[in-house]
């Protein structure tokens, strides 16, 4: 993929430029300069862990404060290998904030940039989905329940952080609190409508694709599929393999 590939990908959500713009009103433009680099180095992490797995690139969005990377990946891929892409960006972000540290163009911005650095962090690590925390907490949901469990469990978890974190608003409000709550609950309600997509997807991959996993688990019905295994399927007596089954589940609509 090309540089110019790359940058068609990147979406800046308008909210940026509206802070953008109170940063040069208020004479503050050094702290977007110093989020836009660690914003950049995190999800580069996302990113090119994503394409040494052969991962494609759906599209980059930058928030005021965080950002998200979309891709076009086998939802049945390994779980640890979506963990290490999830993990890499605040991992890389961790790393570029130490080594920012030591240039001698931040070294009167040391505060500031370890606050921003870590308000990022903590940020993006947040248990609100499709937030990097709402996206780690459901894959470690998946090693224990099924997909689509998961989703059920990590969005009342997002909706719990949510409330807590407009509490807090209430309690001592700002205007940049206002708008990530206002950006997480739409970000939120809009990532509901596609649960009975990413569920479709996850079942018909495995319907068109041979694939080998090592652990097994006898359900009842494909809503009880879990990731990373295969499964047999038990209706009443019978036992089904999950090729037969999802054969009968598409003939008709394939």
């Amino acid at each position: 993929m090309t540089i110019k590939n790359i940058l068609n990908k990147i979406y800046i959500h308008p909210s940026c430029y509206f802070i953008i713009i109170l940063s040069l009103l208020s004479g503050y433009f050094n702290i977007i300069i110093i989020i836009s680099i660690l914003l950049l180095i995190h999800e580069c992490g996302h990113f090119f862990t994503a394409y040494f797995f052969n991962w494609e690139v759906d599209k980059i969005v930058f928030y005021p404060y965080g950002g998200i990377s979309k891709f076009n990946h086998e939802i049945n891929c390994p779980l640890k290998e979506e963990l290490i892409v999830l993990l890499m960006g605040p991992v890389m972000q961790l790393v570029s904030y130490f080594i920012l540290m030591n240039i001698e163009y931040f070294y009167n911005y040391q505060d500031l940039l370890t606050t921003i650095n870590y308000s990022i962090l903590l940020f993006n690590l947040i248990p609100i989905y499709p937030l990097d925390g709402g996206r780690i907490v459901q894959l470690l949901i998946c090693y224990l329940t099924s997909y689509s469990l998961s989703f059920k469990i990590i969005y009342l978890i997002s909706f719990i952080f949510l409330f807590l974190i407009t509490l807090s608003f209430i309690y001592n409000p700002t205007i940049n609190v206002l708008l990530i709550i206002f950006l997480l609950v739409i970000k939120l309600l809009k990532e509901t409508k596609y649960i009975k997509y990413y569920l479709e997807k996850f079942t018909l991959e495995r319907y068109l694709h041979n694939y080998k996993f090592k652990k097994s688990k006898i359900v009842k019905r494909s809503k009880d599929f879990k990731r990373d295994y295969y499964h047999l399927i038990k209706i009443n007596d019978r036992y089904f393999l999950e090729e037969e089954y999802l054969k009968r589940k598409y003939k008709d609509k394939l």
